[in-house]
C-alpha cells in the first residue's frame, strides 16, 4: 500500500518535471516540484535529466525525501504517446505512453498509517457478499493513465526497535491500465510474495503465491497500517505460521472463482495462547471457493496433484488432512472449568488423545440471506491406547445469526464413530476396550435435539467376568471373595443398537420433569458368547432382543431371552427408572431344550418330556440387594417324565407361588393344605410309588432355608400311605407320622422273592418318626392286618435243612406250611442305633394239620439297610427261625 501511493505522487512528480523543462533548467524544476511535494511534507533532494533524440525524458538520479520515507530513482525513461511537436503542454499527462524505472531505492523513516475508513472491519458475515462484489466492482473501475514498470525495487523497512536490524527486500512493479504485476523478495532472495492482475472490462483475474513464514516479518515492519487487532496478533510471539499460499481469482458476470492450494502449512501456538495449552497443526490443503449471489461454496475435492509435500517433520502428507496436536491435560482442565459432567471427563481422561487428523473431503455452502452452513462431509481420526478412534460427519448444517455478535448453532448432521475405548466403570468385570461402533445422526427441531442410531451400531466387549460377591452373594448377604472358580465370566459381549432418542432442550427443561426431558425408540440386540457359570450353567450363545420407549420417568421395556436358539425368557420393565416394576416369564419351555444348555445341576436329570412356566413380578427399590425388592414368582412344572438322579419319575406336576422380599423367600400362604401343588403320576423305585401329591412350602429367611410338605400321600405296595406333615431341617418336637393303609405283603415280599416262601394279605399301621437331633426314632409304632391271609413256607432248602436238625422246628415249619391267619399284629420301635424292633402276634390256623396256631415272634430289623437294600425276606427267615426256637 505505502509503495503503491508513493509511485502515483511520483508520477505526478514526473509530470511536473516534464512541465517544467519545457521552460527551464534544473533549478527551475526542482523548485516547481517542491512547491508540489509540500503539501505531502515532502522534498525533491536531487535530480539529473536529460532529453533524447526521440525527445524522450531520461532521468538519471531522481530523489524525493519525506518524513516518511525517501526515494531514489535511477534511470528513469518517459515515452511519449503522440508526435512531440504536438504535444500539449496542457495536456502532458495524457501524452505519456509509459514510465520505466531501471532502479528504485525506497528507505522507510518511521510507522504511519494511512487515513481511510475503518467501516470494512466491522463487516458482518451476512455483509460480506455485498462487500466483495463492491470491492471488486471498484477494482474494476481502477485504471492507470500511464504504464509504469520498474524494474527493480530496493525497499529498506524500518523498525522503531534499535536491536532489530532493518531489512532490505527486493521487487518488481508493473502498473498498466489493464495489468498489475508486484513481487518481493527478501535479503536471502527467497520469494516473499508474487501478486499478478489483470482486467478485460469489468471481469477480474488474478493470482497470488506468498510464504507466510517470510510475508510476517514484512507486516509486522508495516503494523501500523493494519486494525490494532491484527497488528496486535502479528506481534505476538505466542505464536507462529509456516507455508506457501497460492491463490488463483477470476471475477467473471458477477461471480467470484478462487482456487487455491496451501501447501506445508503449519501453526504453533504456545503455552499461554491457547486455553488448550500448545497446539500444532500441519497440513497440505486444496479448494476452491464460488461466491454466487449470497451463497458462498467451498469445493475440497479439488486435489492439486503435487508431489513430495512433507510436513516440516519429514512426513508425507496426505491430500487436504489437516493435523492437529494438542494437550490433553489442558483439555481436561478447561472442561472441568465449565463444570461438564465428572463421568465425561473420566471417559476423556482414560482415552487421552493429543492429535487430531481432520479430512474435509466434499462441499461445504455458506448461504448469507439464509444464514445456513451445510457441509457435505469431514473426516476426523486419532489414536488412543487402544488404537484409531475415527469420526466421519456428513451432511452437517448449522444456522448462524450475527446480531449482536455471530453465534453458530448446529441443526443436523450424520455421524460415523468407530474406536475402542476404555469405560473405567467396568473394570471391575474386565480390562478389554470396549469396541464402538456408531452410525446415526443429530437433528434439532424447535424443542428438542434427535439422536438417531442407524442400523450397524455395535458395542463389544471382551474376556468378562462377574465375580459372585457382585451378584448372587451380596444379594444373600455373603461376604467371603470369591475365587476364579466361582466366577461368571464370558468371552464377548456384542450389542446392536437402532432406534431415536429425542432430549429437551434447555429451555425447555423448566416446563417439563427432569425425567422427561429424555425420550427413547430403540431397538437393541444383543449376544452373549460362551457364558460360563461354573457349577451352574455354560451357554455357547445367549441373544437378547429389547426393544426400549418411552421416558426416564415411563420407561417401557421388552426383552426376549435365548439361550443356544431355546427362548428361554421375556422380561418386561416398565414405570419410572429408579423404581421400575419388572415382569420377567416364560411359557412352555421343553425342560429338555433346558437341559441341552448344559447345566450344572447337583443331580442328574435325563427328561424325555415336560416343560416349565414361570411368572417373576415385583418392583425394585433396591438396586444393591434384588432380594429385598418385593416380588412373587410363580412356577408350574407340567408333564415331566424321566430319570431323576437315577429314579424314573412319571408326569411330575409341580404349580407354586413365592414371595420375595427384605431378603425373604416364602411360599404364599395356600388357602387349603388339603389342596395339593406337587404331584406325580409315578415314582419307579425296588417299590414303585403311584399318584403321589402333596402340599409344598418354602421359607429362606437370615440365610437359612426350610422345606416343608402337607398332606403326603401316594399308593404304594398295593396300599396307600399318608404322611400329615414334614419339615426340613427335621425339628425334635414334631414327629413325622407315617400311616401305611392296605399294604400288600404278598408284593412286599416280591422286592426279593424267596423260593418256598408265600405270604398273602394286607396291613395297616401308623410309624410315628421322632428326631433326637442326631438319630431317627420310632416309638409306638403299629401295624395290623386288614383281613384274612396267608402264610406259606415249603420247598426251602434252609428251612428243609432246619427241619431236619430238630423236631421242634420240624412241627413250626409244618404248621407254616399253610397258616391261613386271621389275626398279625406288631408293636414297632426304633432305638438310635437303627434296628427296628417287631413285636409280632400271628393267630391262624392250618387246614392241613387242622390245628389252631398261634405264634408271638420278636423280629429285629437293619431299618437303614433295609431302606437301602428293600431286601427284608432273608432276614424274615432268620427270625421266624429264632423266634420258633425261643418258644
Amino acid at each position: 500500500m505505502r509503495l503503491f501511493k508513493f509511485t502515483l505522487v511520483t508520477c505526478l512528480v514526473f509530470v511536473i518535471t516534464f512541465s517544467a523543462v519545457f521552460y527551464s533548467r534544473s533549478s527551475v524544476v526542482t523548485s516547481l516540484v517542491n512547491d508540489y511535494l509540500s503539501q505531502y511534507n515532502s522534498a525533491l533532494s536531487c535530480i539529473d535529466f536529460e532529453v533524447n533524440n526521440d525527445f524522450d525524458l531520461l532521468i538519471t538520479r531522481l530523489c524525493i525525501d519525506s518524513p516518511d520515507v525517501e526515494i531514489e530513482l535511477i534511470n528513469s525513461l518517459i515515452e511519449w504517446r503522440f508526435d512531440p511537436n504536438k504535444i500539449d503542454v496542457d495536456n502532458l499527462l495524457d501524452a505519456i505512453s509509459s514510465i520505466n524505472v531501471e532502479l528504485a531505492r525506497v528507505r522507510a523513516k518511521s510507522d504511519f498509517q494511512f487515513s481511510g475508513s475503518s467501516a470494512s472491519n466491522n463487516i458482518k458475515p451476512s455483509e460480506l457478499p455485498l462487500f466483495i462484489r463492491k470491492q471488486l466492482h471498484d477494482l474494476s473501475l481502477l485504471s492507470m493513465p500511464i504504464n509504469i514498470d520498474i524494474q527493480t525495487v530496493y525497499y529498506q523497512t524500518f523498525s522503531s526497535n534499535k536491536k532489530t536490524e532493518n531489512q532490505t527486500y527486493r521487487g518488481h512493479l508493473l502498473l498498466h491500465d489493464q495489468q498489475l504485476a508486484f513481487s518481493l523478495v527478501n535479503p536471502k532472495h527467497d520469494s516473499v510474495l508474487a501478486l499478478a492482475l489483470t482486467k478485460s472490462g469489468e471481469d477480474i483475474s488474478a493470482s497470488l503465491a506468498t510464504d507466510l513464514a517470510l510475508l510476517r516479518p514484512f507486516l509486522v515492519r508495516h503494523q501500523m497500517v493494519f486494525p490494532h487487532s491484527i497488528s496486535a496478533l502479528l506481534l505476538n510471539d505466542d505464536w507462529s505460521a509456516e507455508g506457501k499460499l497460492n491463490s488463483q481469482l477470476d471475477w467473471q458476470q458477477n461471480t467470484l472463482h478462487l482456487t487455491n492450494q496451501m501447501t506445508n502449512f503449519s501453526l504453533e501456538l504456545s503455552q499461554g495462547s491457547s486455553p488448550f495449552g500448545p497446539i500444532e497443526l500441519e497440513t497440505t490443503l486444496s479448494w476452491q471457493a464460488v461466491l454466487v449471489g449470497e451463497t458462498l461454496q467451498f469445493d475440497f475435492t479439488h486435489v492439486d496433484k503435487k508431489k513430495n509435500a512433507k510436513t516440516k517433520n519429514g512426513k508425507n502428507y496426505q491430500d487436504n488432512n489437516i493435523q492437529l496436536a494438542f494437550n490433553s491435560e489442558k483439555l481436561l482442565a478447561l472442561l472441568t472449568a465449565q463444570a461438564v459432567d465428572q463421568q465425561i471427563i473420566n471417559v476423556l481422561r482414560d482415552n487421552a488423545i493429543n492429535t487430531l487428523n481432520v479430512k474435509p473431503s466434499a462441499k461445504l455452502t455458506i448461504d448469507f440471506s439464509q444464514q445456513t452452513l451445510t457441509g457435505d462431509s469431514v473426516d476426523i481420526s486419532s489414536r488412543n491406547l487402544h488404537g484409531p478412534i475415527k469420526l466421519s460427519l456428513s451432511n452437517v448444517g448449522f444456522t448462524f445469526n450475527d446480531e449482536p455478535v455471530l453465534t453458530m448453532n448446529l441443526q443436523k448432521a450424520k455421524l460415523l464413530l468407530t474406536g475402542q475405548a476404555s469405560i473405567a466403570q467396568l473394570h471391575p468385570y474386565g480390562r478389554q476396550p470396549v469396541k464402538l461402533s456408531i452410525i446415526g445422526g443429530v437433528k434439532q427441531s424447535s424443542d428438542s435435539w434427535q439422536l438417531t442410531l442407524a442400523e450397524g451400531t455395535a458395542f463389544e466387549l471382551a474376556q468378562l467376568s462377574l465375580p459372585s460377591n457382585q451378584s448372587a452373594m451380596i444379594a444373600l448377604g455373603k461376604t467371603q471373595q470369591p475365587t476364579f472358580e466361582t466366577q461368571a465370566s464370558l468371552k464377548s459381549l456384542s450389542s446392536h443398537w437402532q432406534g431415536n432418542v429425542s432430549i429437551a432442550k434447555n429451555e425447555n427443561l423448566q416446563q417439563l420433569k427432569q425425567n422427561v426431558a429424555v425420550m427413547f425408540s430403540l431397538d437393541v440386540k444383543s449376544q452373549i458368547k460362551q457364558l460360563n457359570y461354573p457349577t451352574i450353567v455354560k451357554i455357547n450363545k445367549l441373544e437378547l432382543a429389547t426393544k426400549l420407549s418411552g421416558t426416564m420417568e415411563e420407561l417401557a421395556v421388552k426383552t426376549e431371552v435365548i439361550a443356544d436358539d431355546i427362548p428361554i425368557a421375556t422380561a418386561n420393565i416398565t414405570g419410572a427408572l429408579e423404581h421400575p416394576s419388572v415382569i420377567v416369564s416364560a411359557q412352555d419351555v421343553l425342560l429338555t431344550d433346558l437341559l441341552a444348555l448344559k447345566l450344572n445341576l447337583p443331580v442328574e436329570l435325563k427328561l424325555i418330556d415336560g416343560n416349565i412356566d414361570y411368572h417373576l413380578s415385583g418392583q425394585f427399590n433396591n438396586n444393591e440387594n434384588l432380594l429385598a425388592n418385593p416380588m412373587i414368582l410363580e412356577l408350574i412344572v407340567q408333564d415331566v417324565t424321566g430319570e431323576v438322579d437315577g429314579t424314573w419319575l412319571q408326569e411330575f406336576n409341580w404349580q407354586h407361588k413365592l414371595t420375595i422380599q427384605d431378603g425373604k423367600i416364602k411360599s404364599m400362604p395356600n388357602q387349603t393344605q388339603l389342596s395339593p401343588d406337587l404331584t406325580i403320576a409315578k415314582i419307579e423305585t425296588a417299590t414303585p410309588i403311584k399318584n403321589f401329591s402333596t402340599s409344598t412350602f418354602i421359607d429362606f429367611s437370615a440365610g437359612s432355608l426350610q422345606l416343608f410338605a402337607h398332606n403326603l400321600h401316594g399308593h404304594l405296595l398295593g396300599g396307600r400311605f399318608a404322611i400329615p406333615q414334614v419339615q426340613w431341617p427335621f425339628r425334635t418336637n414334631l414327629p413325622v407320622k407315617v400311616a401305611l393303609t392296605k399294604i400288600d405283603l404278598e408284593k412286599l415280599l416280591e422286592l426279593d422273592k424267596k423260593q418256598g416262601i408265600v405270604v398273602t394279605g394286607r396291613v395297616s399301621g401308623l410309624f410315628p418318626i421322632h428326631y433326637d437331633g442326631e438319630n431317627f426314632l420310632i416309638n409306638g409304632g403299629s401295624l395290623k392286618n386288614v383281613g384274612d391271609g396267608i402264610i406259606q413256607v415249603y420247598n426251602n432248602p434252609a428251612v428243609e435243612e432246619l427241619k431236619a436238625s430238630s423236631t421242634e422246628l420240624k412241627l413250626a415249619f409244618d404248621a407254616l406250611e399253610n397258616l391261613h391267619y386271621h389275626h398279625l399284629s406288631s408293636d414297632v420301635s426304633m432305638a438310635n442305633d437303627g434296628y427296628m424292633l417287631l413285636d409280632t402276634a400271628i393267630k391262624g390256623r392250618n387246614p392241613d394239620l387242622d390245628n389252631d396256631v398261634n405264634l408271638n415272634l420278636n423280629l429285629s430289623y437293619d431299618l437303614l439297610g433295609l431302606i437301602e437294600s428293600l431286601n427284608i425276606t432273608e432276614d424274615f427267615e432268620s427270625k421266624i427261625i429264632k423266634g420258633l426256637r425261643t418258644k
